[in-house]
């Protein structure tokens, strides 16, 4: 592995002892968002892109795709939030869905730091079986088990089970099979596998909006611009 892969693990694990979070719990996003202060914005974006992030002074602001699925989603938002809280002299970016080899160093440390901070190793390696803790011995409903707590993608979980070296490439293509009818044959909610969270608002948008007008400081037309583009009609 390069030393970035393990330099980001550190930060990863850093950045969740920061904020609350134990070696093996999982990541409530919203709640992250909400007690980071991060105005975060989910809105159907063009399909070549996953998210944006931009840091000003004042201001923490994200921009994730909701015509993803909820796992890839979360992925998203702690790949933004690396730019926002660990990369250094970071000013704005834009996540565009492209291959590995085609990403320059930073995005790539963000999929690290992505991929450690939403799926612990630990974690992980404590909801697997002892007799399935060797190559391609995880059972399917493992794999949910995991995902599920833990609010990833499969193709999160499968990259990181490969690292792990608890499973090849034949059984990530195995795996990356029929992801939805699989969750609903063993009695799981499929929404993680769906699109979601459309024109969800998280953070004080509204809130700022309504002292400002209150305070005279923007008139009525532009206050009611501003909520409409939340998805409220202040009429």
């Amino acid at each position: 592995m390069a030393v970035s892969y393990y330099d980001m693990k550190k930060s990863a694990s850093k950045f969740r002892e920061d904020h609350g979070l134990g070696v093996k719990d999982p990541i409530n996003i919203k709640g992250l968002l909400i007690k980071l202060k991060v105005l975060s914005i989910f809105k159907p974006l063009a399909s070549d892109i996953s998210g944006m992030a931009i840091r000003t002074q004042s201001l923490r602001f994200l921009l994730i795709n909701s015509n993803n699925t909820i796992g890839r989603q979360n992925y998203t938002v702690l790949h933004e939030l690396y730019h926002l809280f660990v990369q250094e002299d970071f000013n704005s970016s834009i996540c565009y869905v492209e291959s590995s080899a085609k990403k320059n160093s930073t995005d790539r440390d963000a999929e690290y730091f992505a991929s450690y901070a939403l799926l612990p190793e630990l974690g992980i390696l404590d909801m697997i079986p002892n007799q399935e803790l060797t190559i391609n011995r995880i059972s399917l409903s493992t794999i949910l088990d995991i995902e599920q707590y833990y609010s990833c993608s499969r193709a999160a979980l499968l990259n990181t089970l490969r690292d792990l070296k608890l499973i090849n490439d034949n059984k990530y293509q195995e795996y990356s099979q029929n992801v939805i009818q699989n969750a609903k044959i063993y009695g799981y909610d499929d929404s993680l596998y769906k699109s979601g969270n459309h024109n969800l608002f998280i953070g004080d948008y509204a809130k700022l909006a309504n002292i400002l007008f209150d305070k005279d400081v923007i008139s009525e037309s532009h206050y009611m611009s501003l909520m409409r583009d939340i998805g409220f009609n202040p009429e």
